[in-house]
């Protein structure tokens, strides 16, 4: 399932007044797999301090590292809290293939990713800060999962959905998710309609954004069947 992010974004602000909603700073690891919309599970990372590094390690199998990936059930975008760590790497090629087995439809990361030609292969879609050859282990230590994250400069809840497409990501709460869904496909098919009378020749002017008379057109052409030949 796929929805057009700047579509949600336009529909949240408008509908919901919610402003942040996008993460600052991340972008594609793939741009040809960027797509994906899925409820967040989260995990969350903080700065390494020694004297809790062992007991949160990947080698000590009772660590939160373990349980934190296993939350994740098929259709599902993992969202990572990494303190915005450019040079950490959150992921791997076996998380990652973990994650894809599991049934995650895609990953955003507040940090970087490392393995990044393997993790292309595996069809994955994440978003990140980019490519990081260092271990996460390096600078950062991973605390827990199942709470509130701040992903560039976003807050993201347990459950919020998650859609992601070129334009970016944009979070959206999860009781808001149904209607922004329908307000969108609102949106786009009188966008679409709009968009045939500009490619017609028609100024912008009173015809985008669209106007009440706009609408009562588009509502009409509807009716009518939708004739290529005939847009007012």
């Amino acid at each position: 399932m796929t929805i057009p992010t700047a579509a949600l974004s336009s529909v949240l602000l408008r509908a919901e007044g919610l402003r942040t909603i996008a993460p600052r700073g991340l972008s594609p690891l793939d741009p040809a797999t960027c797509r994906f919309a899925g409820r967040a599970v989260t995990v969350r990372y903080l700065p390494l301090r020694e004297d809790r590094a062992a007991a949160l390690s990947p080698y000590n199998e009772a660590a939160p590292f373990f349980d934190a990936w296993e939350q994740v059930r098929a259709g599902d975008v993992v969202v990572i809290d990494a303190a915005g760590r450019e040079d950490a790497g959150i992921l791997g090629e076996m998380l990652a293939t973990r994650l894809q087995r599991l049934g995650a439809v895609g990953v955003v990361c507040d940090g970087g990713m490392r393995d990044v030609v393997a993790l292309r292969a595996l069809g994955l879609p994440v978003f990140c800060r980019g490519p990081a050859p260092a271990s996460s282990t390096a600078g950062l230590m991973l605390v827990d999962h199942g709470l509130p994250v701040a992903i560039g400069g976003v807050t993201v809840l347990p459950g919020d959905w998650v859609a992601a497409d070129e334009d970016g990501v944009v979070v959206c709460p999860a009781a808001s998710w149904e209607k922004a869904k329908a307000e969108v496909a609102a949106r786009e098919a009188i966008e679409a309609y709009v968009r045939l009378r500009v490619e017609a020749g028609e100024p912008v002017r009173g015809l985008y954004p669209p106007t009440d008379a706009v609408r009562d057109a588009f509502a009409r052409w509807q009716e009518a069947g939708a004739p290529p030949d005939r847009l007012t």
